[in-house]
């Protein structure tokens, strides 16, 4: 099995690890420049001790951050207790850096203290609730020799006995019973699971629903980590066939991990991706029928390779090459494929979207045309790539595989000319008699052609949950925002949004299913099995999951702003009344002024929840974080993020459920729309 990852190609990959693994911070510390010792010592003699970043930092504990303790810490080993724990505590969001007035690097010089500090995995470990938690006839040495039978943690010298405590303190030890499902198909989950002791059995169902037994987990083995390095539903079911002892691992432990001891990372993504790629070769409907010991050939000889988002999978300008005879089959994510047009207002036109299942030749048309296109990941992707020779030997092999490809072949060409418009490019009349005898309608929809373009290039395809508006019934009463505000605080939402027919997109959370938001050290934001995306008490407003967020979904709220318009409701009458009618204007002064991001509503609304509540410290830092109940001060919450979570926790969503009119719906895009060939093909008739 050869395991490939392509290099970032945009912006939006330049903050990712490689190989799938992602940054928990705003900038990947390993990408980010650290400065030299003098330049570290320069930035601190600049710094006038105005204690801006504090104020605008989102760490509770900035509250009391003495500036100059921070500043000697950060060029000398006189460390404080509460500076170290401050160091460990920083994100690296970045909010300190534009509020500086002698452009200092703050969050620089905070990387210069966190190398000074050291990881805190280094320190010592709290063992007394490892110790509570352990199972009847477990001791810690049998712990740490169990976790040792992982291949990844054998060796000492990368991986101390100190880290490894460390690791099982952040994470869950869980005695399983017999017929204990620790992952359901088609569930989110992010969890990996490392197994301890007794076995477990992992199986998928088909189409019919029958049980098709996949493999026996023993000890040693681990699972759960498909959904962590994709962002993708479980792919199969696993069961306790035993009284077992497992050691449940949340997301941010495994990648602190994994950014804490580099040596691993590699070693982890190219271990799954070898023993992932049969399994989900196996499912997939272009590859049944054929035998197990085929598959086992095929994936032991084809490239998987691992795509960022927005990075290229192929040019249309590359010079052609061998390769391109090659096979590739999507075993994650979605795709995107356009041509250029020569425009300067529209540079490419997106002509199709392909996701998990679809496969197409490297550098031309997948709709079996030969004019050369452009492949772009909109999400995470996994691709296989099976050389022309190995296609070969499977065509001949299996005639049953043969027909499936003219099968797919021949939707991809009816498709092709409601793909194609003379308004870009003109029709070859030769390559369309060529296609079939039947007639064809060469005259393709400039309105599907353009709301296929909306839905790939603006992300909508990737959303597992969209609130969509019917425009033949909205009659534009903003009940569903008043409602959500209502329920919720803030509106989570804004009604007017990307317009495809008589539809509206509305600009909300989509529901993403490899959501680049969800990289939170605090575990901040988390995800439900059903798929819920929502905010958690351990979220600090940092602002990070908004940042990554491409279709601004998510805002931050201060405190500030929750105080002054609760505040208010004690106004008299008249300023209240006055201020009902002013709500936009005062929308758009405080967000001018950076004091809300997103879109909120200032007025007339309860305080948010979670406000109320004293921020959790997150998986990773439990000792060191630990709130104090004696401190009120640093465990004040400063900011909090806002964003749809589809009403989790409730037995109706609040939009949905205000409209009048039956205009507002929740629909799966892919679903609802349809595939490439549905959109293009039931607007060009």
């Amino acid at each position: 099995m050869q395991v490939h990852t392509g290099k970032p190609t945009s912006p939006a990959t330049a903050n990712r690890l490689p190989l799938s693994v992602r940054s928990q911070s705003a900038g990947d510390i390993r990408q980010m420049r650290a400065l030299s010792d003098d330049e570290v010592h320069f930035e601190i003699d600049m710094c006038i001790g105005c204690d801006r970043c504090m104020r605008v930092c989102p760490v509770p504990l900035s509250a009391q951050v003495d500036m100059a303790a921070l500043n000697r810490a950060t060029i000398s080993d006189d460390v404080a207790p509460q500076i170290a724990r401050f160091a460990n505590e920083c994100v690296l969001c970045g909010s300190c850096v534009p509020v500086c007035p002698v452009d200092n690097h703050r969050d620089l010089l905070m990387l210069a203290l966190k190398k000074r500090v050291g990881t805190p995995w280094d320190g010592q470990v709290e063992l007394a609730p490892l110790m509570e938690a352990l199972p009847a006839g477990w001791n810690l040495p049998l712990l740490v020799s169990s976790l040792r039978e992982q291949p990844m943690f054998q060796d000492e010298r990368l991986v101390p006995d100190t880290y490894l405590l460390h690791f099982c303190t952040a994470s869950t030890l869980r005695v399983v019973a017999t017929d204990t499902e620790l992952l359901r198909e088609g569930e989110f989950g992010r969890e990996v699971y490392f197994i301890l002791s007794g076995s477990c059995e992992l199986f998928s169902y088909d189409v019919d629903g029958n049980a098709l037994p996949l493999a026996i987990l023993h000890r040693g083995d681990y699972v759960g980590e498909q959904g962590m390095l994709t962002g993708q539903p479980r792919n199969c079911t696993v069961r306790a066939c035993e009284p077992a002892v497992v050691l449940s691992v949340p997301e941010q432990v495994m990648l602190h991990m994994l950014e804490t001891v580099p040596a691993l990372e590699r070693f982890f993504v190219q271990y799954n991706t070898a023993r992932a790629a049969e399994e989900i070769f196996k499912r997939l409907d272009l590859l049944k029928d054929i035998a197990q010991e085929d598959l086992h050939w095929l994936a032991g000889r084809a490239t998987i390779r691992a795509y960022e988002r927005g990075e290229r999978l192929f040019d249309e300008r590359s010079e052609p090459t061998v390769a391109q005879g090659n096979l590739h089959v999507l075993l994650d994510g979605f795709v995107k494929v356009a041509r250029r047009t020569g425009r300067a207002e529209q540079p490419e036109r997106v002509i199709a979207y392909r996701q998990r299942g679809d496969y197409f030749t490297s550098g031309m048309d997948m709709f079996g045309g030969q004019g050369a296109v452009s492949a772009t990941a909109i999400n995470r992707v996994t691709a296989a790539e099976i050389s022309h020779s190995q296609l070969k030997s499977l065509l001949k092999a299996y005639p049953a595989f043969l027909e499936r490809l003219k099968e797919r072949l021949r939707v991809y060409r009816e498709a092709s000319t409601a793909a194609y418009s003379g308004v870009f490019e003109p029709f070859d009349p030769l390559q369309l008699a060529a296609r079939d005898s039947s007639p064809i309608n060469v005259f393709s929809v400039a309105e599907a052609r353009s709301g296929l373009h909306a839905l790939v290039s603006d992300g909508v395809v990737e959303g597992t949950d969209v609130l969509v508006i019917d425009l033949d019934r909205c009659i534009h009463c903003d009940e569903c925002v008043d409602a959500c505000e209502r329920r919720h605080g803030h509106s989570r939402m804004h009604r007017e949004g990307m317009v495809v027919g008589n539809i509206s997109v509305v600009n909300a959370c989509r529901q993403c299913q490899d959501p680049v938001c969800m990289l939170c050290s605090r575990a901040g934001i988390a995800r439900s099995p059903s798929g819920e995306i929502y905010i958690t008490e351990s979220c600090i407003g940092c602002g990070i999951c908004a940042e990554r967020c491409p279709y601004d979904n998510i805002s931050i709220v201060t405190l500030d702003d929750e105080t002054s318009t609760t505040a208010g409701s004690a106004a008299p009458t008249w300023q209240r009344f006055s201020r009902f009618f002013g709500k936009q204007s005062q929308t758009a002064q405080a967000t001018h002024a950076g004091e809300v991001r997103g879109f909120t509503s200032p007025s007339g609304r309860k305080v948010l929840p979670l406000l109320q509540t004293r921020p959790q410290p997150g998986p990773i830092l439990p000792a060191c974080a630990t709130l104090d109940d004696n401190d009120p001060v640093s465990a004040i919450r400063k900011k909090i993020a806002v964003k749809c979570d589809l009403c989790v926790g409730y037995n109706n969503q609040a939009c949905v459920q205000a409209c009048p009119t039956g205009a507002a719906i929740r629909v799966n895009p892919v679903t609802f729309f349809g595939s490439t060939e549905e959109i293009l093909g039931r607007r060009a008739r």
